[in-house]
């Protein structure tokens, strides 16, 4: 009987001597081909034994060499003195191995209780192996066919069958076939959305000896706040571009900025932000974006044209943002063209007449000063001043309206004579020329520009003209050399 006996065991005498040892006992012993004869306390430290049974006690092998083994003790009566069976269960190193084992399992056990995510751990064979009560919760309409050994795939026929999967589902075969290729990925990591409206991250993990980690995020919170952020977005009466902070290729595009610029939605994609820049502002404006640091308010103004070739002036304010290691532009387009133009047309007004289109008297006087300063190039400097003989009768008789087309047929007659010089109208029918030349003066130009009122004004039937004797007349005609 304790030949065939899978533990070691060792008949020992009152003297302590061994009297028989099975085969596991010899093997035990470095192989020993007997032990009889053997005292036992050179085979196991510290016989005798304090404890019979139970007892953790090491054995020494031949060589020297100890390990820890269990032994226990029983004592056989009916022969002619007694003796002593000893079985000893090696082990103790293993067993130890085992309660580290078990230890560590619910070590893990604890770790994943405490996540706030829901986790389940596979093995390398794709079944379950721990799961935390976060996960059991979340999918309540399977947790009663989880256990240690189930494979995921039928956790999730078993889900489709019963109809009670919380994901939304079409085809339950593409469904399946899908979500077990992207669970077999070293690593992947996907959106799902559940019927009741919720939405579930999936990431799940390849470990070292094959098996897998997955992890169940509740993202609604997110997608909710992405939807608000997109309906912003979309739904923002200014032209808005995503761009990538790198390439400035345009990422995303709100319904404004396809109006604006006039393209199709793909066709705008395709493009970079500074793709519809005027020329020469396209590189400057990527160079500014490239450099950019932080969030840029608009200060300059960029001329950009629509797939129609329109025009406009804008001021562009930049967001910087950051989408993981990913750097991204976000991009509000302000069109100022109205307001550009209407500071042009203050800022005309404000030099030129407004009857005849002329430099006034401010811009006349300011362009004679620039021409008279001492640093200016040395030259001749001409003013030609005249006034139109006659003009009041004209008001009299036809009417203001008549005399204001007189102004202005007059001023354009003016600067066909001047041939390029400065004309302006200083008040009332008086007009200048400043004429700045460094070489011959043009003496002939007030014989060209009395000779330019030779033909008569015709103005709503009636003509009207000057006589000969007074368009001879210069008020004033002065020569400055500077």
């Amino acid at each position: 009987m304790l030949e065939s006996c899978p533990l070691a065991a060792l008949v020992v005498n009152a003297a302590g001597f061994v009297m028989f040892a099975n085969a596991e006992a010899c093997a035990l012993f470095d192989g020993a081909d007997t032990l009889n004869g053997t005292n036992v306390a050179e085979l196991l430290a510290g016989w005798p034994l304090d404890k019979p049974d139970g007892s953790l006690v090491l054995l020494r092998s031949r060589t020297g060499e100890t390990r820890s083994c269990n032994i226990r003790v029983s004592s056989c009566s009916g022969s002619s003195e007694p003796i002593t069976v000893v079985w000893i269960e090696v082990g103790g190193s293993e067993k130890s191995a085992g309660f580290a084992v078990r230890e560590a399992n619910l070590r893990l056990r604890y770790v994943i209780e405490m996540l706030p995510q829901a986790v389940c751990v596979f093995d390398a064979k794709d079944r379950y192996v721990l799961w935390n009560q976060k996960y059991a919760e979340l999918y309540a309409d399977i947790a009663e066919y989880l256990t240690p050994g189930i494979p995921f795939e039928e956790i999730l026929k078993i889900s489709l069958a019963g109809g009670s999967i919380q994901e939304v589902v079409l085809d339950q075969n593409a469904w399946l076939s899908e979500r077990m290729a992207k669970f077999r990925q070293v690593a992947s990591q996907e959106e799902r959305q559940m019927k009741d409206g919720r939405w579930l991250r999936y990431d799940d993990r390849r470990t070292p000896d094959g098996g897998a980690i997955g992890m169940r995020i509740d993202i609604t919170s997110l997608k909710q706040r992405e939807e608000w952020l997109r309906q912003l977005f979309e739904a923002n009466p200014m032209p808005m571009l995503l761009c990538d902070g790198d390439s400035l290729a345009i990422l995303e595009a709100n319904h404004a900025a396809l109006q604006f610029y006039g393209y199709e939605r793909s066709v705008l994609l395709a493009k970079a932000v500074c793709d519809m820049h005027a020329e020469g502002q396209g590189e400057e404006f990527a160079a500014r974006l490239r450099n950019l640091d932080g969030d840029c308010e608009a200060r300059t103004v960029w001329r950009q044209r629509t797939a129609k070739g329109r025009e406009h002036h804008v001021l562009i304010y930049v967001r910087l943002l950051h989408e993981g290691g990913d750097r991204r532009l976000l991009l509000t387009i302000a069109d100022v063209s109205d307001r550009v133009l209407a500071e042009a047309e203050a800022n005309r007004l404000a030099h030129h007449d407004v009857l005849t289109g002329l430099p006034n008297r401010m811009q006349f006087y300011k362009a004679l000063d620039e021409a008279l300063k001492p640093q200016a190039e040395d030259g001749v400097v001409v003013v030609y001043c005249l006034d139109l003989d006659g003009f009041k009768p004209v008001n009299d008789t036809f009417g203001h309206a008549a005399g204001d087309e007189v102004l202005k047929m007059a001023g354009e007659r003016l600067l066909s004579a001047a041939a390029g010089h400065l004309v302006a109208r200083l008040g009332g029918d008086e007009f200048a020329i400043l004429v700045k030349t460094t070489g011959q003066a043009d003496t002939d130009l007030a014989e060209r520009c009395i000779s330019a009122f030779s033909a008569p004004f015709q103005i709503k039937g009636f003509s009207n003209r000057y006589r000969r004797q007074h368009r001879h007349r210069r008020r004033k005609c002065r020569r400055r050399r500077s």
